[in-house]
């Protein structure tokens, strides 16, 4: 079950992820500012606008990326983020995190449960999917990409969802019902306190709220 531990793991992809992204932004910037050196005030002005470039792009990829390195050590090593999850989750950067619901509540795809995505889950890589149920564990941090949230919700069906929130849980504790709506990643299992192993998938999330919030 989810422990500090994670959150140490994670914080350590956090610090990677940021260091690659400032890394690749100052050498490049850097090589800008070095080919333009020779210009006027109007080429620093470029420069400029040209290092915002980057780093709106390296912004767009952060929770990707973050996803991409993170996916391993969230799965113990039985599994790694697909290339269509990660287009996915760059295209719609904007919406992760999405506090309002009705930016992509019509764009989730209802026809889809967790015993679909247990079942066959490479067909739903690039789709939203809303998962509600009983939150069975849940934690929150501040690291480097910003606040991020980490829940477990079992459905109706008893199957489970492992969800990564790039915001503030808010409200949300252990035995509360939530709502999650996000882009799947990979299944894996994880050894629960009776000593036998759950299924779950995890799930990059967009929105996350307690029911009857």
């Amino acid at each position: 079950m989810l422990k500090k531990v994670l959150f140490i793991a994670l914080l350590s992809v956090a610090l990677t992820a940021c260091g690659s992204n400032f890394k690749e932004t100052t050498t490049r910037s850097g090589s800008s500012s070095t080919s333009f050196a020779t210009e006027q005030t109007v080429s620093n002005e470029n420069t400029a606008q040209q290092t915002s470039t980057i780093e709106a792009t390296d912004k767009e990829y952060l929770f990707a990326e973050f996803l991409k390195d993170g996916t391993p050590m969230l799965t113990e090593d039985q599994a790694s983020m697909e290339q269509t999850s990660y287009d996915f989750i760059a295209k719609n950067s904007d919406l992760f995190p999405s506090t309002d619901k009705s930016k992509v509540i019509n764009l989730v795809d209802k026809s889809v449960t967790t015993k679909h995505l247990n079942k066959s889950l490479n067909l739903y890589l690039n789709k939203f999917v809303k998962i509600s149920g009983d939150v069975i564990d849940i934690e929150e941090d501040n690291i480097p990409i910003g606040t991020t949230a980490i829940v477990y919700i079992s459905d109706e069906n008893d199957n489970t969802v492992m969800a990564v929130y790039p915001g503030a849980s808010g409200e949300i504790f252990e035995g509360d019902v939530a709502t999650v709506i996000g882009v799947p990643i990979a299944n894996f299992s994880y050894e629960n306190v009776s000593g036998g192993y759950t299924n779950t998938t995890l799930l990059a999330a967009s929105f996350l709220a307690k029911e009857n919030q």
